[in-house]
């Protein structure tokens, strides 16, 4: 019933405002940026397929045909003008698999579940754009995702962050977060971003991934001190027991068709290290973007490094990959990443090929 009801609805929504139009980025989308359009509703998505081979440690090669990091998206978002500078601002975006239309491939769907449905919430969130900034609430793309995300193959199968070369979990760079009062400013060079968790219930009736007291937020400031330089500092922490995940990154454009990016995570809430539970520790991560004509190119290489005695679970990553720009709206990516730990019978490696068509 969930299924259909979620179809319905955004079935219904897409006839109502199919010709209002959106391409949707690579990187997501979140209400804060719906300002940037002209007044009215919007109707927007992306679908991707894809095929990777992956293996970890010694066990077998799982290869398949899918979209488990749900990269394809369906999404509403409108805008109003109320006078007086004000504007009422809103966004739904759903992420789906249709491929096979289950949220996540690893599940066991036996029993049913939130992570077998086809479409799962990704942003949902009403506010206002005043003279002062964005104010508003609901589910949102954190800021430490939102600020400074380099990875042109995030919810793949060859994703950074599938392969230790960034955060993970939603305290980490593929974060959203549920249950916030959500501030957003741009003034000048300087971008700001800060929020809030409000929810107060008790465990077992709390189906959010936030708890009252936690909080993400972002400083950006872009082309201030150097034209093509951009800095940052995001963070994420959890009230619950006190602890933060912080992050520094830079990027700079070095020549038209290239840039350089860098980033420091210190990594303290659980399964943010490498999806680990109970590890701590930082990651290093350079990378470039390189354009060559329609094809886009992405090279990373990351260093994780866990606290204490943990190094065996210290690792080294890499991860390559070409996207091919068939179209404005469509695009056929190859990838390739490792995660090569320093102790033995544990690394990651998973190579693919996705094509992507926004709408």
């Amino acid at each position: 019933m969930k299924k259909i009801l979620s179809i319905l609805l955004l079935t219904s929504f897409s006839l109502a405002s199919y010709a209002g139009g959106h391409a949707m980025s690579d990187n997501g989308h979140n209400s804060m940026s719906s300002a940037k359009s002209s007044s009215g509703v919007h109707f927007y998505g992306r679908m991707y397929v894809g095929y990777d081979d992956r293996s970890e440690g010694r066990a077998a090669d799982d290869e398949s045909l899918e979209d488990g990091g749900n990269k394809s998206r369906l999404g509403v978002k409108f805008k109003e003008n109320l006078g007086g500078g004000l504007q009422l601002i809103g966004n739904l975006e759903y992420k789906f698999d249709g491929i096979d239309g289950t949220s996540n491939d690893g599940a066991d769907c036996s029993n049913g579940g939130d992570n077998c449905r086809t479409f799962n919430l990704h942003v949902g969130n009403l506010g206002f754009k005043t003279g002062l900034g964005y104010i508003g609430a609901g589910t949102y793309e954190s800021p430490y995702k939102t600020m400074g995300q380099f990875d042109h193959n995030i919810d793949t199968a060859w994703a950074l962050n599938q392969h230790g070369a960034t955060s993970t979990g939603n305290a980490g760079i593929d974060g959203n977060i549920e249950g916030v009062l959500s501030y957003h400013n741009q003034m000048g060079p300087l971008e700001l971003a800060y929020m809030y968790a409000l929810n107060d219930t008790e465990a077992a009736n709390d189906e959010t991934n936030t708890d009252q007291g936690d909080y993400a937020m972002g400083l950006q400031l872009k082309d201030m001190f150097m034209a093509g330089l951009t800095l940052g500092y995001s963070r994420s922490h959890s009230h619950d027991d006190g602890t933060s995940n912080d992050r520094f990154y830079a990027s700079m454009k070095v020549l038209p068709n290239a840039g350089v990016f860098v980033s420091h995570e210190d990594l303290q809430i659980t399964r943010s290290y490498s999806n680990m539970a109970n590890v701590q520790g930082n990651v290093q991560t350079f990378g470039t973007h390189y354009s060559l004509g329609s094809t886009d190119l992405q090279a990373v290489y990351a260093r994780g490094s866990a606290d204490g005695t943990n190094n065996a679970q210290d690792y080294k990553s890499f991860a390559l990959s070409a996207k091919m720009n068939l179209s404005k709206t469509s695009d056929l990516t190859f990838g390739y990443a490792e995660q090569d730990f320093d102790a033995t019978g544990t690394d990651v490696t998973t190579r693919g090929i996705g094509l992507t068509h926004r709408f």
